[in-house]
């Protein structure tokens, strides 16, 4: 019980530092992918600091395993913390923490996307995902044979294209990786329109349960206008 509650004091202590850490790291990757000076020392800074942030999520992943007490389902629960740590290339989508601790994919008490912030985390993880994919493809192709992916506007058009599964066709990754990451960004699309949709459907079927039925209100009607006439009836014989 203690390490629970250190473990939850600790995640509640750290959890904001972490995500704010992913964002910074967010616009240096962009610069990296954007403005590629490899030689450059701004690019070799930011380049460790990509690095060091990593081995801080990996250590914080490893620190909060040894202590939660239920060890078994601790990664599927930390699945975003997970992903992160195993592929290094996505640590900034940590930063999704910020805006799902209470959003789509871990909703509060009433459950309703239209309450709990669903449909903000619902845009922001979406624009995350698309801007961290759409980079990273651009770093992939870059300078590949026959590369079609070469500046970050054809990117991040082909990432919306492929994280809504439209795919036109216009632009199409020729790596090994870049296509690896099409086929990530295509299931975080299914995934999210997933969420979204099932979220969206449970709280359209919770508010029309909790209307009442219109039915039972006309019975209702009648049934009072029935006992009035009743009544009235009775008066007028009474005073025949």
């Amino acid at each position: 019980m203690k390490r629970w509650v250190f473990l939850k004091t600790y995640e509640a202590k750290t959890t904001l530092a972490l995500s704010v850490l992913a964002l910074i790291y967010l616009f240096t990757f962009t610069a990296q992918a954007i403005w590629y000076y490899p030689q450059q020392a701004w690019f070799q800074y930011m380049q460790l600091f990509g690095y060091l942030l990593w081995l801080l999520f990996a250590l914080d992943l490893l620190f909060r395993f040894i202590v939660d007490p239920v060890k078994k389902s601790f990664f599927k629960n930390n699945a975003l913390d997970t992903i992160t740590v195993v592929i290094p290339q996505l640590r900034a989508l940590r930063a999704l923490r910020v805006f799902t601790s209470k959003g789509i994919l871990t909703r509060g008490k009433t459950g309703s996307i239209l309450t709990s912030g669903g449909i903000a985390s619902g845009i922001l993880g979406v624009l995350l995902i698309v801007w961290v994919g759409g980079l990273m493809v651009l770093n992939a192709e870059r300078g590949a044979t026959g590369a079609e992916i070469i500046n970050f506007g054809d990117s991040i058009w082909w990432s919306f294209e492929t994280i809504t599964t439209v795919g036109y066709g216009d632009f199409v990754p020729v790596t090994r990786v870049g296509r690896a990451l099409a086929v990530l960004i295509m299931f975080f699309g299914i995934g999210v329109l997933s969420a979204v949709t099932a979220a969206v459907a449970a709280s359209l079927a919770r508010n029309k349960a909790a209307r009442p039925d219109p039915s039972e209100e006309v019975l209702s009607e009648l049934s009072e206008l029935k006992s009035m006439v009743a009544s009235l009836q009775a008066k007028l014989d009474a005073k025949s």
